[in-house]
C-alpha cells in the first residue's frame, strides 16, 4: 500500500526529504530463525536444520513450518495452515494442505527430527515432540 502521495507538480527537495524519512524508519523484519524443539527453521534460506543437516523447502511448506513452530506445540486450524501458505487464493486445491503436511513429515523425519506434525481430528495440527510424550 501506498505510504506517502505527492500531488504533481512538486518541488525535488521535497520527495528526497520524503525518501530520506521513509529509508529512517525501521523495517519490519521477519526473524531470520524459529525454534522448537530440535529443529530450527531458517526463514531467509527456507530450510529446515537440525544438527549439521539441513533439507530445503518449498515456499508453503515454509510458511507452514513457520506457523507450526511459532505455536510452540499448540494446535493450528488447518484454515489458518492453509492462509499461512497460500493466502485466499482460490486456485488451491483441496488436498493440497495434506500434500504439504506430507513432504513436510518426511523431511522431518529425513532429519531424523524427534518432532511429529500430529493431526488432533476436528481441531487442527499440532507439532509435538515424541520423546516428550
Amino acid at each position: 500500500g501506498a505510504d506517502d502521495y505527492l500531488a504533481k507538480p512538486f518541488p525535488m527537495e521535497e520527495l528526497v526529504a520524503r525518501v530520506r524519512a521513509l529509508m529512517r524508519r525501521p523495517a519490519a523484519v521477519r526473524p531470520p530463525r524459529a525454534l522448537f524443539g530440535d529443529i530450527e527453521v531458517d526463514v531467509g534460506e527456507a530450510l529446515l536444520l537440525r544438527g549439521g543437516a539441513s533439507v530445503a523447502l518449498a515456499p508453503a511448506e515454509l510458511q507452514i513450518a513457520i506457523t507450526l513452530v511459532q505455536q510452540q506445540g499448540r494446535t493450528v486450524r488447518r484454515a489458518a495452515l492453509e492462509a499461512a501458505a497460500w493466502g485466499l487464493s482460490d486456485a488451491v486445491t483441496p488436498n493440497a494442505l495434506d500434500v504439504a503436511l506430507h513432504r513436510l513429515r518426511k523431511k522431518l523425519a529425513s532429519l531424523g527430527s524427534s518432532l511429529r506434525i500430529v493431526n488432533l481430528r476436528n481441531h487442527g495440527y499440532a507439532l509435538q515432540d515424541a520423546v516428550a510424550e
